[in-house]
């Protein structure tokens, strides 16, 4: 193994509203790792304010991204929060190169609770550091998840992802894709970046971490079982504990470990006290970056400048008429007042295409909602495979 060099640098992306949970994260890392320093991206706004007073934090804006405003301002406008978010990382991975031989990435609701000693090794050695949501085959017995989940979402939970400076190549694969096809898009086989990373860590021989004790999370926690030891905790396997992911975590009620996956405490009764311990610290955390924070504010880019919700189905259909621009023009932006009239104007021509794009996923779900019916119709339609063609390209997802 090649002998790891220089500093590693913690990264995440937020939008504001996600502020109280990234400096939970900052607060872990500075009482488990205080010599590391977490960078964390806000897509939405500028608060480098919130460096005063917390050594080890650098607060960034999408300036770090290198792109132009009008770039960041069309992903903001073809994603919601979640996608935008995600689909920044190859960028903000590769910035963070320039000064780090070693970037971690770390999703913000996660909590480091022993030094994450093992990766600057493996990164040296691998270029590149992937989670998988499960290290062993489920049981039939485990009643809140099952395999299938790895086929909806990804094999791999990219709110950790560790890279070097060799996974450059990697890195400007994956925002290949992300620039336009970082959706939440089940119907065509898609899930942000997290279903391109499966591809991805074949085609630029992603090293899959085994370590029990990383990414520990309400999907997993059937396999990684873990109790107080000493000054931290260890898994049944013998792993220390290192990284606990709370997704879908209300620190309002820490007794529900995560409402998306309907993993509860209360459930189990006495059975987890370790699981206990920690969700109510990492509640205390959160609780108490709220109340510094105050009230929670929209997303930036929820509205247009008019006060209008950019709905879901504009965004897609804004997309797919990007996509279709000729070189060198794009379309009216949202968020520009003295742009505002043009994109009224184009929301009113795109009532069909909006139209189109509902059609289209519609037929999807119809296809494998009635299948038989659906075969029928293909068989006694003449030029059912135009139709079909226009119907897929309707998404603008490469297939």
């Amino acid at each position: 193994m090649p002998e790891p060099t220089g500093k590693v640098l913690y990264c995440t992306v937020v939008a504001q509203n996600y502020l109280p949970q990234a400096l939970a994260l900052y607060a872990s890392i500075q009482e488990i790792e205080p010599d590391k320093e977490l960078v964390i991206l806000v897509v939405d706004g500028d608060r480098r304010d919130l460096e005063q007073g917390r050594p080890g934090l650098r607060v960034v804006t999408t300036e770090v991204l290198g792109l132009s405003e009008r770039q960041v301002l069309e992903l903001a406008a073809i994603y919601d929060v979640v996608e935008f978010s995600t689909s920044v990382k190859p960028l903000f991975f590769k910035a963070l190169l320039e000064e780090a031989p070693t970037v971690v990435y770390l999703d913000p609701d996660m909590m480091v609770v022993s030094p994450l000693a093992e990766l600057e090794g493996l990164v040296a050695e691998h270029g590149i550091v992937l989670t998988p949501h499960f290290l062993q085959p489920i049981e039939r017995s485990v009643d809140h998840i099952t395999e299938g989940h790895d086929l909806t979402v990804g094999i791999f939970n990219l709110g950790f992802c560790a890279v070097g400076r060799s996974a450059v190549q990697f890195l400007d694969w994956w925002w290949s894709h992300l620039e336009r096809e970082c959706l939440i898009y089940p119907l065509l086989g898609v899930f942000v970046d997290q279903k391109w990373v499966d591809v991805g860590a074949n085609f630029f021989d992603a090293h899959s971490l085994r370590h029990g004790g990383y990414n520990v999370g309400p999907w997993n926690l059937h396999e990684r079982r873990f109790q107080a030891e000493g000054s931290g905790y260890a898994l049944d396997s013998g792993d220390d504990l290192r990284l606990l992911h709370f997704s879908g975590f209300d620190p309002s009620d820490p007794e529900a470990i995560s409402v998306r996956l309907s993993v509860d405490l209360r459930e189990v009764g006495d059975d987890f006290p370790a699981l206990r311990e920690v969700s109510r610290k990492y509640a205390g955390l959160v609780n108490s970056a709220r109340g510094m924070l105050g009230a929670s504010p929209e997303y930036g880019f929820a509205r247009d400048a008019d006060g209008g919700v950019l709905t879901k189905r504009t965004r897609r259909t804004y997309r797919k008429h990007l996509l279709g621009m000729p070189m060198g023009r794009t379309l009216p932006s949202p968020f520009i007042g003295s742009e505002s009239a043009r994109f009224r104007a184009w929301k009113r021509r795109a009532i069909g295409a909006r139209i189109g794009l509902t059609i289209g996923d519609a037929s999807l779900a119809v296809k494998y909602s009635f299948p038989d019916e659906f075969a029928v119709f293909k068989a006694r339609v003449p030029g059912f495979g135009a139709i079909r063609k226009r119907l897929l390209d309707a998404g603008r997802v490469r297939r």
